[in-house]
């Protein structure tokens, strides 16, 4: 089953209506429930579009589902508007037949696609509005459909993409071909130096990102994070909020972005921030901006175990799994839309515990005034 609350003005939230839900509510597929023979196994959110990644549980096959705006054509060339998720039909070209998706990502009002096919090179489709030049293949050819052409910066060599994220202005992308370390590359809004160049107000095709290799990326409105094998944190762009200052992290496990902020999870299971905390989006008693330090808990963190962190607009979801053996979703930050599922619109300054379930496979994300339960 999956949950979602929080902003709904072009039904993203997949319930069926328009209206914002205060409180976590199941999700409507096309044709009922969650499909039966399939799992989930990702979700990717623009400002008002939603994109699904399931799994055929038979074959193995990924399939593309999506709901909400696809106005700016974000959801495909045939996508017809609707309040539940259903399966996205791409016309992709005949070299393209086999190839099925395998990474989402979405900014603003663009999505992007992974397609991936046994002995062949990955290949990263492109789909909506090209403000700032987010779709990634200039700004003359535009399509539908596009084919972000990385040959430039990997030199013709075969292609692997081991990850993707985007902000809502720009995009990352980790890159990988025969025996080479993962490259970071990105495209799209680069005013304060977010694709570490600073001196062009934006990139229309991918660039590499200072040759840093990367084994992870996440991306704020104006800053980039890049997380290396060592477990050191690199910071590109803006720090006007405070969410830059993380290059004495040597510990990091995983990184994640707010639009003003940053979020590190230590190799110890600890949740550190930086950044704006207007909202109360840092998780802990400070001011309205800070440096790098620990989210507070109302409860021992080392008798808690951190599953996953999920990053939204300017809100923040942590899934522990607890003593009891129980897993436990706690929020805090923005909560204007009702994002956080905690039946008001309260901004939260500190964690609160928004829902719990004795079931442990669950996986939570946070989006743009949004926040996904999966309970399988």
């Amino acid at each position: 089953m999956l949950l979602s609350a929080g902003s709904n003005a072009h039904g993203q939230l997949s319930n069926g209506s328009t209206d914002d839900s205060h409180v976590f509510r199941p999700c409507s597929f096309e044709g009922g429930g969650f499909p039966d023979g399939w799992k989930l196994v990702d979700l990717a959110f623009g400002a008002n579009h939603t994109l699904a990644l399931l799994e055929d549980v038979d074959t193995g096959k990924n399939a593309l589902w999506g709901c909400g705006d696809g106005r700016k054509g974000q959801l495909g060339p045939s996508y017809v508007a609707t309040t539940v998720l259903k399966p996205l039909h791409l016309p992709l070209a005949p070299n393209l037949v086999g190839h099925a998706p395998r990474l989402i990502a979405a900014a603003w009002e663009t999505s992007y696609v992974v397609l991936s096919a046994a002995g062949k090179d990955d290949i990263l489709i492109s789909m909506g509005s090209n403000d700032f030049g987010v779709l990634g293949v200039g700004v003359k050819s535009v399509q539908p459909l596009n084919v972000v052409d990385f040959k430039p910066v990997l030199g013709g060599r075969g292609l692997h993409i081991s990850a993707i994220a985007a902000g809502p202005n720009h995009v990352a992308a980790l890159l990988r071909f025969a025996g080479s370390e993962d490259l970071a590359v990105g495209w799209g809004a680069s005013r304060h130096g977010q694709l570490g160049d600073a001196t062009t107000p934006f990139a229309t095709v991918p660039t590499v990102l200072r040759g840093v290799s990367a084994t992870s990326a996440a991306l704020g409105h104006q800053h980039t994070l890049l997380l290396d094998a060592g477990g050191s944190v690199h910071g590109l762009g803006s720090n006007r909020k405070q969410q830059l200052g993380l290059d004495a992290v040597r510990d990091a496990r995983s990184v994640q972005c707010t639009w003003n902020g940053s979020y590190i999870v230590t190799i110890n299971g600890h949740i550190l921030s930086a950044g704006s905390n207007i909202h109360g989006q840092l998780g802990r008693d400070t001011g309205t901006l800070a440096p790098l330090d620990r989210v507070t808990f109302p409860f021992d963190p080392s008798a808690h175990e951190l599953l996953q962190l999920a990053c939204g607009s300017e809100h923040v979801l942590a899934a522990f799994r607890t003593p009891q053996s129980t897993v436990e979703v706690w929020g805090w930050g923005w909560n204007e839309h009702g994002n956080l599922g905690s039946g008001n619109t309260d901004n939260a300054g500190l964690p609160q515990k928004l829902w719990s379930s004795e079931t442990l496979d669950v996986k939570i994300w946070a989006g743009l005034g949004t926040s996904w339960v999966w309970v399988p």
